[in-house]
């Protein structure tokens, strides 16, 4: 009965940072600066902050506390899950898993961080809990065919984050396989997270990795006082999540190399705040930018062709209306490259989105669905942009492997920029400097770095 999930569970109970090679172990490191990175830099968000005021006077400081990253407190445990997970995926700037679909690190780095930081853990025992962390939340989505999983309208890291955060608070918890594998039965039965928000522009698509975190912890303390879960949630016939979710799936591939290649190393981190669909056309925008010098005035018109996933995702023929559906739209990200040169959080701003200049190049620009980029599709993200000039000449530029991913990873010192550039005005540089150095050696620390 459902043995690959126990395989899993078994895993998570069982893993220990000396099984780990040293290029895994670097990529841990790396996966939790990049993501305390993404969080921190959101810690100024009004809309947070008046989420945490409003957990604060309901949920209080009783029982455990955890530090609420860059809040300037510490209150009541899932008040602070809460508030980090939401802070993890505000700039949509954490980090991709592809082959699942999904924004692992914003589910898993926030359970785990914030349950160590409860329980006085040590840098050690974190990192073992990310690992795992990562494992199973990667895994329980390779199981499943994710495109299908998105034309039905779901946010796969809705669907599967809670399974993550659960192998990360199993590891911290110390629960044994038959509690953790009741934990990832909980999980599944609390699997949440839909695409409506973007059909109006609403800001809540950040609340499916926070609620993952939050539901993945709690099916683990419900575990620990003996509550159980269904072994089979993946796979039953009546009610498994697989079947429900997806049009196929296939249980081999949770197990498939487990304890041999790590999931953790095949992560991407993004270079641009925006739905990482959207990257491998703004990688095109700026080549040809800055191998040709475009200009927006140059532009007649502009094709993209990518997978079919990312026409229905970010192929929107409607001109967006506000910062949020701007994040997820190829036209308009594309017409921002051409303007700026880059793309960073300053081109997500209302004085850009009315720039009569880039509105024209956006509405000038198409999307559709290439059988090439769709075959490959999730294993490899990647696209094709033709420009056609006021001239009439035609530019192609096409790009397989787009910035930040495995096969084209950011430099060490671009992730570095990345990190202060984020984190310093919550922090300040010098305290900033001290963190990542302190990210750097995470498994020889006694205690986490308070983040408050």
């Amino acid at each position: 009965m459902a043995e690959e999930l126990r395989a899993l569970a078994r895993f998570a109970c069982r893993f220990r940072l000396e099984d780990l090679p040293e290029p895994a172990l670097d990529a841990a490191r790396r996966c939790v600066a990049d993501n305390l990175g993404a969080a921190l830099g959101a810690a100024e968000s009004g809309e947070i902050r008046a989420i945490g005021q409003e957990y604060q006077r309901w949920m209080g400081t009783g029982g455990e506390t955890a530090a609420a990253w860059g809040q300037g407190l510490r209150t009541g445990f899932f008040s602070a899950l809460m508030i980090n997970g939401l802070l993890s995926h505000e700039l949509e700037l954490d980090d991709v898993h592809t082959g699942s679909k999904s924004h692992v690190g914003a589910v898993v780095i926030p359970a785990a961080w914030t349950l160590a930081d409860a329980l006085r853990s040590d840098g050690r025992a974190f990192l073992e809990a990310v690992v795992a962390g990562y494992e199973v939340m990667g895994r329980v989505g390779l199981g499943m065919d994710v495109a299908s999983n998105r034309k039905r309208g779901w946010h796969t890291t809705g669907v599967i984050g809670a399974f993550g955060a659960a192998a990360a608070a199993a590891r911290l918890l110390n629960l044994n396989e038959d509690q953790t594998l009741s934990a990832f039965g909980m999980a599944g039965t609390q699997a949440c997270g839909l695409w409506a928000f973007l059909a109006e522009g609403a800001t809540c698509k950040k609340l499916h990795p926070a609620r993952a975190a939050v539901n993945g912890v709690s099916a683990c303390l419900m575990a620990r006082a003996g509550m159980t879960g269904p072994a089979h949630i993946l796979d039953a016939e009546d009610g498994g999540l697989y079947p429900a979710v997806s049009d196929c799936f296939d249980m081999a591939r949770l197990t498939a190399g487990l304890g041999r290649g790590y999931e953790i190393t095949r992560i991407d981190k993004k270079p641009y705040p925006c739905c990482r669909t959207t990257h491998p056309a703004i990688d095109a925008a700026l080549r040809l930018r800055e191998e040709r010098g475009l200009r927006l005035e140059q532009i007649r018109s502009v094709l993209v062709e990518t997978y079919e996933v990312g026409v229905l995702q970010c192929g929107f023929a409607r001109y967006p209306e506000s910062p949020v559906e701007a994040k997820f739209s190829i036209p308009f990200t594309c017409a921002a490259a051409f303007a700026r040169g880059r793309v960073t959080r300053g081109e997500f701003s209302r004085e850009l989105l009315e720039d009569p200049q880039v509105r024209r190049v956006a509405e000038a620009t198409s999307v559709t669905a290439c059988e090439d980029f769709t075959r490959r599709y999730p294993e490899r993200w990647g696209s094709r942009m033709t420009v056609t000039l006021e001239s009439g000449e035609a530019l192609t530029c096409q790009i397989d492997d787009m910035s930040g991913s495995v096969a084209a990873p950011l430099s060490p010192e671009r992730e570095r920029d990345k990190f202060l550039d984020l984190a310093v005005p919550s922090l300040g540089r010098e305290r900033a400097e001290e963190l990542l150095e302190d990210l750097a050696r995470l498994e020889r620390l006694e205690r986490l770095p308070d983040l408050a």
